[in-house]
């Protein structure tokens, strides 16, 4: 009888340990919060969300000889005033480029505190057959010297050369190398292939955004209190348990 006893106390006491545990991960998931929580202020990007329906702020390169002017390889998909930017290699849609063709921005880095966060949509869509000669596309950040960088200020690409036909977010914070620098711009790239079921892609990008995001920290005072109520709610816990 005294042995069911004990292990009655034993199991009420786990499970108020138990409690306790839990309790403490509540608090602390809310003292995360607040010491983590990230603030974003406005767009730097210029029309990066397209909804000027037209190319502001934008430039547009075909096989390296820049503007094609009005062709096919470039156009804004206008739907019911909600807009967004293709870059295509598509043929039967008056697209003349050999090699490829590159829309792309100037990035202002400028940082005073916090971090620069950059964003974009992108849907990859076409006809051909993904191969490994298949018309392709990819994301990168250059500064004009012929080498392309990925958010870690690496040689490559924000998104590496992919043909597959999909759709996605692309989010990633700036490597802080890349800060208060100049000269650098946000490249989207079709590439043609060179099967028979190549030149027949588009890349459709939307809300293209660098934002400057801050992680504000508390002011001491808040931390004091948060880190005393933590104290006593363990304490009160504890003392809970030692009741049985």
């Amino acid at each position: 009888m005294l042995s069911t006893k004990l292990q009655y106390k034993k199991i009420k006491i786990n499970n108020k340990k138990k409690v306790i545990v839990m309790k403490v991960k509540e608090l602390l998931s809310v003292v995360f919060v607040l010491l983590f929580s990230v603030n974003a202020n406005s767009n730097i990007i210029g029309n990066g969300d397209f909804q000027r329906c037209d190319f502001q702020d934008w430039q547009k390169d075909t096989d390296g000889i820049g503007d094609p002017g009005g062709s096919g390889d470039f156009s804004i998909n206008n739907n019911a005033g909600n807009c967004s930017a293709v870059i295509s290699v598509e043929q039967s849609e008056g697209a003349t480029a050999f090699y490829a063709n590159t829309l792309f921005t100037a990035l202002d880095l400028t940082v005073a505190s916090g971090d620069l966060q950059l964003s974009f949509d992108w849907d990859f869509s076409g006809f051909d057959d993904a191969s490994l000669f298949a018309d392709n596309f990819f994301v990168s950040l250059s500064n004009g010297t012929g080498s392309l960088f990925n958010a870690n200020g690496e040689l490559g690409h924000l998104i590496e050369a992919t043909s597959s036909y999909d759709s996605g977010s692309f989010s990633a914070i700036l490597d802080d190398s890349f800060y208060n620098q100049s000269n650098w711009t946000l490249d989207f790239t079709v590439q043609a292939g060179f099967n028979a079921t190549s030149v027949s892609s588009k890349l459709d990008i939307d809300n293209v955004s660098l934002t400057s995001v801050t992680t504000p920290v508390p002011e001491p005072s808040t931390l004091i209190m948060l880190f005393i109520a933590m104290a006593a709610l363990i304490g009160q816990l504890r003392f809970n348990v030692k009741r049985g």
